[in-house]
Order: C-alpha cells, then sequence, then structure tokens
C-alpha cells in the first residue's frame, strides 16, 4: 500500500474585508484514493482560546508534504487506444 501526503495552495477574497487571503489544502493518496485531510484548530481555555501548537502542526504538514500535480487534461488524447487510470481529485473549495 502506497501512501502520499500533499498539499495544494490557494487564495480567495475575504467577504467581509475584501482582502486577498492565501490557504493551503492537505491530501493522503491511499494507492489510488486522494482523502482531503483538515488541520484541526483545538481552542484552549488556558490561553484564551488560542491554539499555541497549531502552527507548529500545520509547518510540519506542509514541510513533509509534497505538491499536489495539477488535474490531467480532459482533451482527447492523440492515441485514443491508450486507456488511462481514473484518479479521483477533490473538488476545489475557495469558501474557506
Amino acid at each position: 500500500m502506497q501512501v502520499t501526503l500533499y498539499k495544494k495552495y490557494g487564495s480567495y477574497t475575504d467577504q467581509k474585508t475584501q482582502k486577498k487571503k492565501l490557504y493551503v489544502n492537505f491530501y493522503l493518496q491511499i494507492n489510488d484514493q486522494l482523502i482531503p485531510v483538515e488541520l484541526v484548530y483545538f481552542k484552549n481555555p488556558k490561553c484564551q482560546d488560542r491554539d499555541p501548537n497549531y502552527a507548529g502542526r500545520k509547518g510540519m504538514l506542509e514541510a513533509f508534504a509534497t505538491l499536489l500535480p495539477d488535474r490531467p487534461d480532459n482533451s482527447v488524447e492523440e492515441n485514443a487506444d491508450v486507456v488511462s487510470q481514473p484518479v479521483n481529485f477533490p473538488e476545489q473549495d475557495a469558501s474557506m
């Protein structure tokens, strides 16, 4: 079984401030399945509801993750007799 950690960078416009913000999404690929991974923010009442370890966990994931390859082009191939295997790519969600 092959397991790979991927990351994908993106940006969106904040509706309140109209500023462009960046995000990073993480995915695990197990064999041919791509599974989204959510990094959880744990509010700590002892730290005024901050999560002092969040940045460290996110940094570790970013350091060990590989960039997610682009989706394959769905245009007609020159060699129509070559059959490619489907890959499950997650839908892009810009609402984060």
